[in-house]
């Protein structure tokens, strides 16, 4: 009978230090509630302020990468009518290195140079 009051009572204990720490995990989830969650709730409209400026900038660099693509197409054509060349392999050709005068260009006329439209950062972003 002894070994079994002495169970209960290490039962007892056990329950007893559970319930002590069921009631520390309560007052932290309260604590939490009540200065953690207010805080949250404030953030709230940051976030939301700062999900439109993402979205603003993400919107200014696509438009920045589809202007660079534009500009590249026009300095490509520009190259292909002037026949000039980047690339390494035209400046290093060994054939041209036995020519003994330049071909002339075979167009007849200048093309006359038109600024493509690109964007512009004031269009964007505001001065302050």
């Amino acid at each position: 009978m002894k070994n079994f009051r002495d169970v209960i009572e290490d039962t007892l204990i056990r329950l007893e230090e559970f319930q002590s720490i069921v009631a520390m995990v309560e007052s932290g989830s309260a604590e939490c509630m009540q200065q953690h969650l207010p805080k949250l709730q404030h953030m709230k409209d940051g976030m939301a302020t700062l999900h439109r400026r993402i979205d603003a900038l993400e919107h200014v660099v696509a438009m920045a990468n589809m202007n660079l693509s534009t500009l590249e197409a026009a300095v490509d054509k520009a190259e292909a009518e002037l026949g000039v060349s980047d690339r390494l392999f035209g400046m290093l050709n060994p054939l041209s290195f036995f020519k003994k005068t330049q071909e002339p260009i075979a167009s007849s006329s200048v093309p006359t140079y038109k600024t493509p439209v690109i964007y512009r950062s004031d269009d964007y972003f505001q001065r302050e």
